[in-house]
C-alpha cells in the first residue's frame, strides 16, 4: 500500500501518477513494466517514487486494490437483484465480472494480470505482510456480502462457513475467467463451466 507521503500529494498529482501506472501496467506485465516509464509519464523523480511506494509491485497491487474496491457495489447489486439468492447471485456475478474484465476500460490491465500472474502471484496476493490493509478490506467486503445473502435455504451453521464458501466460489469463478485468457475459451463455454460447477455445489454429485 502507498506510504503516507503519497496521500499527502494533491489529488491531481495522485491521479496523474495512477494514470501513468495503469497505462504502463495495461501495456506490460508487472515483471516487464518500467518504473522509468511511469515516473516519466507522471513527471516525478525516481527518488519521489520511492517516497510514495516501496517498489513497482507495491504500486501494482495498489492499482489492483483500487479496481477491486470499485467492484464491491456492483457485486453486491448482483445479489440484491436476485433477492439474496446465493447461486443466482453468483451466476449474475460471473456475467458482471466477465464484462468488466473483457469489455471494461481496464480490460488490458486485467488481460496482463490473468495471463502473466495467475500462476505466479495471484495465489499469494493477500499473504504478504505489506498487504494487511487489503486483507482487512477483503474481509469487510465478505461480511457485507454475507449480510445480503438469503440464508434461510442454506445449510451453514455460521456466517464464517458461508464466507468460506463464498471465497471458494469466487476463486472458482476467477479461475474459469482466467481460462478464457489462457485457453481462448468463449464466454459461453466459460459460463457453462461455471454453471456446471455451481450446480454440483448446489445439488451435489451423489445419487
Amino acid at each position: 500500500m502507498p506510504k503516507q507521503t503519497f496521500f499527502n500529494l494533491s489529488k491531481e498529482k495522485r491521479e496523474r501518477l495512477l494514470r501513468a501506472a495503469y497505462k504502463e501496467f495495461s501495456k506490460f506485465s508487472l515483471e516487464n513494466a518500467s518504473i522509468n516509464a511511469i515516473i516519466h509519464e507522471s513527471d516525478i523523480s525516481r527518488g519521489s517514487f520511492y517516497q510514495y511506494f516501496e517498489d513497482k509491485e507495491d504500486l501494482y497491487f495498489y492499482c489492483l486494490h483500487l479496481l477491486k474496491s470499485n467492484e464491491k457495489e456492483n457485486v453486491e447489486n448482483c445479489f440484491k437483484k436476485e433477492n439474496g439468492d446465493l447461486f443466482k447471485g453468483l451466476e449474475r456475478t460471473f456475467d458482471y465480472l466477465f464484462d468488466t474484465y473483457f469489455c471494461g476500460k481496464n480490460k488490458e490491465f486485467y488481460h496482463h494480470f490473468f495471463v502473466n500472474m495467475t500462476y505466479r502471484l495471484s495465489r499469494n496476493i493477500y499473504t504478504d505482510a505489506q498487504h494487511t490493509q487489503t486483507v482487512q478490506h477483503y474481509e469487510k467486503n465478505l461480511q457485507d456480502l454475507t449480510a445480503i445473502i438469503d440464508k434461510t435455504k442454506l445449510n451453514f451453521d455460521s456466517n464464517s462457513e458461508l464466507q468460506e464458501f463464498i471465497r471458494y466460489t469466487f476463486q472458482m469463478i476467477h479461475w474459469s475467467i482466467s481460462r478464457v485468457f489462457l485457453q481462448n475459451l468463449s464466454k459461453e463455454e466459460a459460463k457453462r463451466i461455471v454453471n456446471q460447477q455451481l450446480s454440483w455445489l448446489k445439488n451435489g454429485i451423489t445419487k
